[in-house]
């Protein structure tokens, strides 16, 4: 995996708050530092499951800031834009250089129906605009999914466009958009869902952006770098598990399971932002079995 800037596991950070809904940097670190010890390759900041659309800008480029200089470039760290204008997504962009993140991925606008030729100026206004490697976030809650021939152009387009992170969970999307790639041509293929990391590595890509690992990463770590060492079928039965993990995480509403079992496993992140809602006892007591049963807790 030596060859890809972002490979493996890579953990995309939950926003860790205090009692007054502010970011709290000491459990930020305390977090950092866990998918350091736990073999993770990269780090992600600023992604739609992590609360960056109820967090200030000012909050996100603090994040930012402090995961380059806590990782000391031990991994590569990705800030995350997810913007709708175009020239909030530059402004966005250039703090994120400043701050010293290795690469950016952008999100395509969401909302309101943008045609192909408009998500196309609007990536290609970014990967014009800096000389930090891009890349595509393709995230179908949005409201408006990529098409395979659109992420394919833009790759074949812009040099700078480095990879893709896939967060469609559609085989065939998938399939079509690793096709359409050119031959030769350096291309970082992600998963952006728990659920699609084999399927991902399958069919050529080099590694997954994981909720998950931000609590427990080695399970997650586990399935690409069984993958990578040709051992395909332990990383099926790792791929499964991780499955069940997600299936037992997602047992309350947006993230609120994440960071209950956050306090769990010893790093707590705070309670989600509001209009969030929290878990219940019921399904807080629900996700804590479950976990029991898989020898996590």
């Amino acid at each position: 995996m030596e060859k890809y800037l972002f490979g493996g596991a890579v953990t995309e950070l939950i926003a860790p708050a205090n009692e007054n809904y502010q970011v709290d940097f000491g459990a930020l670190d305390q977090e950092i530092d866990r998918q350091l010890e736990g073999g993770i390759r990269g780090l992600f900041v600023n992604g739609l499951a992590t609360e960056c659309l109820v967090t200030t800008r000012e909050e996100q480029l603090a994040m930012a800031a402090e995961t380059v200089k806590r990782v000391r470039g031990r991994v590569p760290v990705m800030g995350n834009i997810a913007a709708t204008r175009p020239c909030d997504a530059i402004t966005l962009l250039e703090e994120y250089e400043a701050c010293g993140v290795d690469a950016v991925s952008v999100t395509q606008p969401a909302i309101y129906g943008y045609t192909a030729e408009a998500l196309y100026r609007f990536y290609a206004g970014v990967a014009e605009h800096t000389k930090l490697p891009v890349y595509i976030y393709n995230a179908p809650q949005t409201g408006n999914t990529l098409t395979p021939s659109l992420v394919a152009r833009l790759v074949e387009e812009y040099e700078g466009i480095r990879g893709y992170k896939d967060s469609v969970q559609d085989i065939i999307h998938l399939q079509s958009v690793m096709a359409r790639i050119p031959k030769g041509r350096h291309f970082e293929c992600l998963a952006g869902s728990d659920a699609t990391i084999f399927p991902t590595l399958a069919l050529g890509g080099c590694g997954v952006i994981s909720l998950i690992s931000a609590l427990f990463p080695k399970p997650v770590a586990d399935v690409c770098e069984l993958y990578f060492a040709g051992r395909i079928e332990e990383s099926r039965e790792a791929a499964c598990r991780v499955l069940e993990i997600r299936t037992a995480l997602k047992g309350a509403p947006f993230l609120a399971g994440y960071k209950y079992v956050a306090e769990l496993v010893g790093m707590p992140l705070g309670r989600v932002r509001p209009p969030l809602s929290e878990a219940s006892d019921g399904q807080k007591e629900k996700i804590k079995e479950s976990l029991q049963k898989l020898g996590l807790l």
